[in-house]
Parts: C-alpha cells; sequence; structure tokens
C-alpha cells in the first residue's frame, strides 16, 4: 500500500487574527479503493499559514505507508526516519519494452534497439520513446482517483507496484518522438 499526501493551506480569518485563537490542523484519512487491486490512503491535511504539515503526525496516520508517499513536487518531506517519496522505474521500463515491440513490429525490419535509453534506431530515423514519462494511456477508472497534484505517472507506478493493478491502460506510451518530432505511436511507419 502506498499513501496520497495532499495539503490545504487554511487562512486564519479575523477573530483568529484579533483573539490569537487558531483552529488546529486537522488530518482526515481516507482509504479509496481501487478496482482490481488493493486499495491505498489519502491523508488530507488542512494546515493554517504558519505551520505546515507535522509529519510526525502523518507517520501516525499512515504508518509504514509513510515510507511511499506520493505529494506534489513542491512539498519538501524532511529528513528523518520513516518518511519517504514512492519512486520506482519498474513500470516505465514495461511501458518501454511494449512500445519499442509495438514499433518494432510495425516498422517489420531489422531496428537496433537501445534498451537502457529507450532508442530505436532505423533507416537513419532515431525514434525516442519514453521522453515524457506522462504520454501514456491511463484507465478512466484509475485516472479518477488521481489527485491533481499528483504525477499522472507517478500514480499509475504506484498502483501497478504496490496495489497490484496489472491492467492499468494499454500499457504503451501513446507519442514517441522521431528525430525530434513529436508523433503518436500509431502513425510511426516508414518506407
Amino acid at each position: 500500500m502506498f499513501c496520497v499526501l495532499t495539503e490545504n493551506v487554511r487562512e486564519n480569518n479575523i477573530s483568529e487574527k484579533l483573539f490569537g485563537r487558531v483552529k488546529k490542523d486537522s488530518y482526515n484519512l481516507l482509504t479509496v479503493p481501487v478496482l482490481h487491486g488493493a486499495p491505498f490512503y489519502h491523508l488530507k491535511v488542512t494546515t493554517g499559514n504558519r505551520k505546515g504539515i507535522d509529519f510526525e503526525r502523518v507517520i501516525f496516520e499512515v504508518g509504514r505507508c509513510a515510507q511511499r508517499l506520493l505529494v506534489s513536487d513542491d512539498v519538501i518531506l524532511p529528513n528523518i526516519k520513516g518518511i519517504g517519496r514512492f519512486n520506482s522505474d519498474l513500470l516505465y521500463k514495461k511501458l518501454l519494452d511494449n512500445t519499442a515491440e509495438l514499433l518494432i513490429k510495425q516498422i517489420g525490419d531489422k531496428a537496433l534497439y537501445d534498451e537502457e535509453n529507450g532508442i530505436i534506431t532505423y533507416r537513419e530515423n532515431v525514434i525516442e520513446i519514453g521522453k515524457d514519462r506522462n504520454d501514456f494511456n491511463l484507465a478512466e477508472h484509475y485516472s479518477s482517483l488521481k489527485p491533481e497534484e499528483i504525477e499522472k505517472y507517478i500514480f499509475a507506478a504506484a498502483l501497478y507496484e504496490l496495489c497490484g493493478v496489472f491492467a492499468i491502460g494499454e500499457c504503451r506510451f501513446d507519442f514517441v518522438t522521431v528525430n525530434g518530432e513529436k508523433k503518436s505511436v500509431g502513425n510511426v511507419y516508414f518506407a
């Protein structure tokens, strides 16, 4: 399992400013069910504009899932034990391989494929796969679960790796870059 962490900063109202009464931060933990997979946590934090997120409280709320947090890039995680950002290349490698296999079938001739960098060389054409990791198809059901702040690829990788959702979509990139020009995978043909 993993945890999506989103923060909403609350503005203090006039009575809070005048009398010094400040509302407490709220931590609302939801368990989100996933079709064909294990559920994940979504921790919605509402903080005042002075403090920020109490990461000790995050660890208390979600336990070991705090080691695999999905947060927006502008949230800075502290360097404390038990807190970590989820990061994985497992799905990326599968997307690269599936897209390369499809393209080599379309080309129908020998092509040099550099698996490490996701580059196919064919008749002096350079095809770069996965230059933008978010250029793949994610099924509607799963994309509706994704919070806006979270990158699509990271969310899909967490579903794939940590929730056991192995059918997240067509599992290939939709676009590739051919000689610097972005093209749809279905439109990459050479005479």
